[in-house]
């Protein structure tokens, strides 16, 4: 997607394809107040059924009453839509948000339709005949935020909004939506550019500096302002696991009960359950949802020697998924032995962060005692009659970081993007600072401090290219 001309007008389908109840046809740009004036013919409400034989009869401009210049803004009025041949399209409602009192900030006109998917393609293919463009993916948020009605990462927002899995991940979004990083974003570069008020007089007038620029005063500010982007920092990974959903893999080697466990934690037959070893070949993967957050579950192929090439894909399919896993769940048989192909497996696991789990407590226990690595959380569970699945959920909610984390208006960064600006904008304050320590001229200091209000200012797009938001949109669906 590219950065569009803002001159144009754009028309898309803003509800999803296929059939429905309703289907909405979002119109905006300079063109719309024509278009709707073109196309609807405003009747009074509750004038009757649709009149017989409408289908190719032709209606008279001075059906539509009022004139379109008269419309109130925001109201919605009930008519007929005619194709500019004299086609009837459809019986529906339409309303105009008059600019710049709506989302894009431009003239918009929206038609809401009976939803079946060709009778919207006829009023798309009606409204491109009068002038607008198909939408591109994104492009009505795009225009939202290229005319100032939102922030750049509040248009992120909406596009978490849109993808949300889980309730955290909606919350977060809705967090954001409403200015929970906009705000915080918005008071740190004010206190850098008071900041930068002390340099500029102390460059501007040197034979002052003593009186105008206290190093020790601002190196405390500075410093201030350094721990916050820290904080910031530090909870990126929290945010993304929210907004993406963890990856959990169950690792193990066969039979200790991965695919019975999948089974039970998702409620369904996901998985094939067998006393023959090898039976789950390839990676299984289920969402799950605890506590308002959404996990990717992973049932893997156990790991051992592979009897077969399938087998073997299946395994190297597991050590791929455990690359990628946030937190790994290794499951052992308490019904068994402690064997060499335990012990690696908890090798591997205990590499990343992980959670030891005994399975089959329902069974008599094994007489050998099984061999964990140090500080590693363990418990025992049993899959078939879910005794310890409240405390396994309990501890994985723990591990991950995410138990009872997430409050209203809670800042968290959760985009890539955001991370790598605060990482410039660290960067650059701390040569600030160093600066100031060893007393280096205020015009050094300035250019480091100008540098880090905009790496931050580029989270909500005081500072952007059109590179950024291109990679932005991109992620929206067409009608947003």
């Amino acid at each position: 997607m590219k950065v569009s001309p803002q001159n144009d007008t754009i028309a898309a389908l803003a509800t999803a394809q296929g059939q429905g109840g309703i289907a909405v046809v979002r119109v905006s740009g300079p063109l719309a107040p024509e278009i709707l004036k073109r196309l609807f013919q405003k009747q009074e409400a509750g004038s009757g059924k649709p009149e017989a034989g409408n289908a190719g009869r032709s209606f008279p401009a001075s059906c539509f009453q009022p004139p379109v210049s008269e419309w109130k803004s925001h109201r919605l009025a009930y008519g007929k839509l005619v194709s500019p041949g004299g086609d009837f399209l459809d019986q529906c409602l339409a309303v105009w948000m008059k600019a710049p009192r709506s989302f894009t900030g431009e003239e918009v006109v929206e038609f809401h339709l009976h939803g079946g998917p060709l009778v919207s393609l006829k009023v798309l293919e009606a409204a491109y005949g009068l002038g607008a463009r198909p939408a591109q993916a994104g492009e009505f948020t795009q225009r939202a935020f290229l005319n100032g009605k939102i922030d750049l990462a509040q248009a992120e927002a909406v596009a978490d909004m849109i993808a949300a899995q889980s309730d955290r991940a909606l919350k977060l979004a809705q967090a954001q939506w409403q200015g929970a990083l906009s705000r915080p974003v918005q008071e740190l570069r004010h206190q850098l550019f008071e900041l930068l008020v002390h340099l500029e007089a102390a460059i501007d007038f040197p034979e002052e500096e003593i009186e105008i620029l206290d190093r020790a005063a601002l190196s405390q500010r500075l410093e201030g302002v350094l721990r916050q982007l820290e904080q910031w920092s530090s909870d990126y990974e929290l945010g993304r696991l929210i907004r993406e959903g963890p990856v959990v893999v169950l690792l193990g080697k066969p039979n200790v009960g991965k695919s019975s466990l999948l089974n039970f934690l998702c409620r369904e037959e996901a998985a094939i359950v067998h006393s023959e070893p090898g039976t789950t070949r390839d990676a299984i993967e289920r969402v799950v949802h605890w506590e308002g957050m959404a996990l990717r579950l992973i049932d893997t192929a156990g790991i051992r020697e592979g009897e077969g090439e399938v087998e073997r894909m299946g395994i190297e399919r597991s050590r791929r998924w455990y690359e990628k896993a946030h937190l790994i769940l290794a499951l052992f048989d308490g019904s068994s032995p402690w064997n060499s192909e335990d012990g690696q497996i908890a090798e591997l696991a205990s590499k990343k962060k992980c959670l030891m789990v005994v399975n089959k407590s329902d069974l008599p226990a094994s007489d050998r005692r099984f061999s964990f690595p140090k500080d590693i959380p363990t418990i025992c569970i049993s899959a078939k009659t879910g005794e310890g699945i409240r405390d396994l959920q309990t501890h994985l909610l723990q591990l991950l970081g995410v138990e009872g984390h997430l409050k209203e208006n809670t800042l968290l960064l959760n985009q890539l993007r955001h991370k790598e600006s605060l990482e410039k904008a660290q960067i650059s304050l701390q040569s600030a600072y160093e600066g100031l320590q060893k007393s280096l001229s205020p015009e050094f200091v300035a250019t480091d401090t100008m540098a880090a209000a905009q790496a931050i200012g580029e989270i909500i797009g005081e500072v952007t290219t059109d590179h950024i938001l291109e990679d932005i949109f991109n992620r929206f669906c067409i009608g947003k």
